[in-house]
C-alpha cells in the first residue's frame, strides 16, 4: 500500500516526475503508473484498481486535459470516496461537481521549491491521510489476524499437509488426474511469492531512505541474509520437482514402444 497514488493526465508526466521525487524526499511513498513494467504478470488495470483503492491518499493533477480523462476523474472520484482525495492543480482550470467541493492546492508555478507555501499545504494533508491510514490498517491487520488465528489450524499447513497424505494413498495411475491441484498451488505459490517481491523491494527503498528504521535493521541484522538462504533451499527444492517433470515429460515424448 503506497501512502500516495498519483493521478494524472500522461501529457504531464515530466512535471509529475518533479511532483514524485518530491514526494519521496519528504519521505513518502509513491505509486503511479510511469513504473509500471510492460510484461508483467498483473495487467495495468488491474494493478491501478488495487493500488488506487488502497492508497492512503489519491494526489489528483488537474489540468484541462486531466478533466477530459474519464481514469483521472474515476481515480479521483475513488480517494473522494474515501475522504483520501488531496487534488492539485498543474494548470488552473475549473472543476465540476464534486470535485470543485475540496479545496485545491494551485501548484501551476511550483517549480519543485520544497519551502513553497502551497506545496506544504499538500505535504500537510499528505501526511494526515498517511497518518489515518496507518491507524485504520493497524485495525484492520489486528481484525484480520484474529479472523485468520481461526482458521489457521484448519488451512496450514493441514489441508496442503492432506493433499500429501493423498497423493500417497491413490493408485499410481490417479496420480495423473491431479493437473488442477496442481495448478491451484502453483497459482497460490505465484501469488505469495508476488507478495514477498513487493515486500522486500518496498522494504529496501524504506531502508535505503531511513537508515536506523526497522526495514534498515532488517537487513543490518542479517535478517534478509537469513530470508535469502531460505529462498535458496525453497528454490533448490523446485530445480528438483523441475527435474522430476522434465524426466516424466521426456517418457511421455518416447514412441510408443
Amino acid at each position: 500500500m503506497a501512502d500516495v497514488f498519483i493521478s494524472y493526465k500522461r501529457t504531464e508526466r515530466p512535471r509529475v516526475q518533479v511532483i514524485d521525487n518530491a514526494l519521496r524526499a519528504e519521505g513518502f511513498s509513491v505509486w503511479f503508473d510511469a513504473r509500471l513494467e510492460v510484461g508483467s504478470g498483473e495487467g495495468f488495470d488491474s494493478e491501478i484498481e488495487r493500488e488506487v483503492t488502497s492508497a492512503a491518499s489519491v494526489l489528483a493533477c488537474w489540468t484541462p486535459e486531466a478533466l477530459q480523462s474519464v481514469y483521472v476523474k474515476a481515480e479521483a472520484k475513488k480517494g473522494l470516496e474515501r475522504d483520501a482525495l488531496v487534488p492539485v492543480f498543474l494548470e488552473p482550470c475549473y472543476l465540476p461537481i464534486p470535485f470543485n467541493a475540496v479545496d485545491t492546492a494551485d501548484l501551476s508555478s511550483w517549480s519543485g521549491d520544497p519551502q513553497d507555501v502551497a506545496w506544504r499545504r499538500v505535504v500537510v494533508r499528505l501526511h494526515e491521510c498517511k497518518d489515518r491510514a496507518q491507524r485504520d490498517r493497524g485495525a484492520i491487520l489486528r481484525r484480520s489476524a484474529s479472523a485468520y488465528a481461526k482458521v489457521d489450524h484448519k488451512i496450514f499447513p493441514g489441508t496442503l499437509s492432506l493433499l500429501v497424505e493423498r497423493i500417497a494413498a491413490v493408485d499410481d495411475w490417479d496420480a495423473t488426474k491431479y493437473n488442477d491441484d496442481i495448478h491451484a498451488l502453483l497459482a497460490w505459490i505465484d501469488s505469495i511469492v508476488g507478495k514477498e517481491m513487493k515486500h522486500v523491494t518496498d522494504g529496501y527503498e524504506l531502508a535505503e531512505r531511513q537508515a536506523g528504521g526497522s526495514a534498515w535493521y532488517y537487513w543490518e541484522r542479517g535478517d534478509a541474509g537469513r530470508r535469502a538462504i531460505e529462498i535458496e533451499n525453497l528454490l533448490n527444492r523446485l530445480a528438483r520437482i523441475a527435474e522430476k517433470l522434465n524426466e516424466a515429460k521426456k517418457v511421455l515424448e518416447l514412441d510408443a514402444p
